[in-house]
C-alpha cells in the first residue's frame, strides 16, 4: 500500500471510530441501512454536515453537534420523481424522528444546470465545498453476525477534511461558495477553520 493510502486509511478508520462512538449519528445509519435494503436500494450514504461537521467538532474539542437536519443521498435512476424523496423521508421518520432531508443525486444535476450524474461520487464532486462531499454507508444484513462496516465515500482528498480549511470546489460559482460559509456560520462556530 502506498504512503498516501495508508494516510487515507487511517483518517477512514478515525472518521468510522467517531462515528460508532456518537450513538444519534449510529441510529441514523441503522435506520437509513433499513429502509434502503427493504427498497432495494444499494447506493445511498450520509452526507454533508453528518459527516463534516463530526469531524470538525473532533478537531476543535467540541462535543459532537446535535443533528439538526440529515442530509441523505441515493442514486437511483429510475425514481426521479422528487415524490420518491419524501416518501423516503417519511419512512424514515417513522422509524426515527428526526429531520430527515433525501435527495435523488440522479436528477440533481436538473436543478444545478450540470450534466446528468454517473453516480453518488459523481454528484458530490459538484457540491460548493470540498469538505461537505463526504459521505458514509453501511451494509444491511438481517441477522448478520458481521461487524458492522462503514464505507467512508469522499469526491475529494479526504485530507481537506482534517486540514482546518474550508476550499472552493471549481465546479461551481464562487458567490454560491461564499454564501454557503457566511449562512452555514462555519468561521465562527469553528474558528480554527481558513478558507482556501
Amino acid at each position: 500500500m502506498t504512503p498516501v493510502n495508508q494516510a487515507e486509511l487511517s483518517l477512514k478508520v478515525q472518521i468510522s471510530q467517531w462515528l460508532s462512538q456518537d450513538v444519534e449519528r449510529m441510529q441514523a445509519l441503522q435506520v437509513c441501512a433499513q429502509v434502503f435494503f427493504e427498497l432495494g436500494i444499494d447506493q445511498w450514504a450520509i452526507a454533508a454536515g453528518f459527516v463534516r461537521n463530526l469531524v470538525w467538532d473532533k478537531l476543535h474539542g467540541k462535543p459532537a453537534s446535535k443533528l439538526n437536519d440529515v442530509d441523505v443521498i441515493y442514486f437511483e435512476p429510475l425514481k426521479l420523481d422528487p415524490v420518491e424523496d419524501k416518501l423516503i423521508e417519511q419512512q424514515l421518520c417513522d422509524l426515527l424522528a428526526i429531520n430527515w432531508s433525501v435527495k435523488n443525486q440522479a436528477r440533481m444535476h436538473i436543478r444545478n444546470g450540470d450534466s446528468p450524474y454517473l453516480n453518488l461520487l459523481d454528484a458530490m464532486s459538484y457540491w460548493p465545498e470540498k469538505q461537505t462531499a463526504v459521505a458514509v454507508h453501511i451494509e444491511h444484513k438481517p441477522l448478520s453476525t458481521k461487524p458492522m462496516s462503514f464505507n467512508i465515500i469522499h469526491a475529494f482528498d479526504i485530507q481537506c477534511l482534517f486540514d482546518f480549511t474550508i476550499s472552493h470546489n471549481p465546479k461551481r460559482d464562487m458567490a454560491i461558495f461564499n454564501q454557503r460559509v457566511r449562512q452555514k456560520n462555519w468561521l465562527n462556530q469553528y474558528p480554527k477553520l481558513t478558507l482556501c
